[in-house]
């Protein structure tokens, strides 16, 4: 039993890992980091553009680091929050969307993103990586159960 608790947090672990740094790497090539790259990334999926809280909820994190990160965004000119007169939203609540500057960022972190999911998963058919992600997509959801 305990050998297969060992290899799933072991592999679990390893594959965060070797994510974070290849984000890392590969993302700070852009000058991003690793929530700067999840948050451009959801925005460039939808022009309408999603909440702090919405964003928050889509990459895992929690609103202050979404705030934090959209607010450093907004600085180097790649998102812009609607306005309250045009949704009649409040400042935070407002859709975060990207600008054309982040529209072109996330373009190209679409290509990189592709590459290595490309490389990644090379040795795969597409039914086998199907699988792959429903299973994992399964665990996740056993875990949140779990958690409560």
């Amino acid at each position: 039993m305990n050998d297969r608790f060992e290899n799933f947090v072991g592999v679990v672990y390893a594959l965060n890992k070797e994510v974070q740094r290849i984000k890392s790497e590969k993302m700070g090539s852009l000058g991003l980091r690793g929530t700067d790259t999840m948050v451009l990334y959801y925005l460039g999926q939808s022009d309408a553009g999603f909440s702090e809280a919405e964003l928050a909820r889509l990459i895992h994190q929690d609103r202050a680091a979404v705030t934090r990160t959209v607010a450093k965004l907004e600085r180097e000119g790649l998102v812009h929050r609607a306005s309250g007169g045009e949704t009649g939203a409040g400042r935070y609540r407002a859709p975060v969307r990207l600008t054309e500057l982040g529209q072109g960022i996330a373009l190209e972190m679409d290509q990189i993103i592709d590459d290595v999911v490309r490389q990644a998963s090379a040795d795969l058919s597409p039914d086998e990586r199907s699988r792959l992600y429903g299973w994992l997509a399964q665990i996740l959801s056993r875990l949140e159960e779990i958690r409560g």
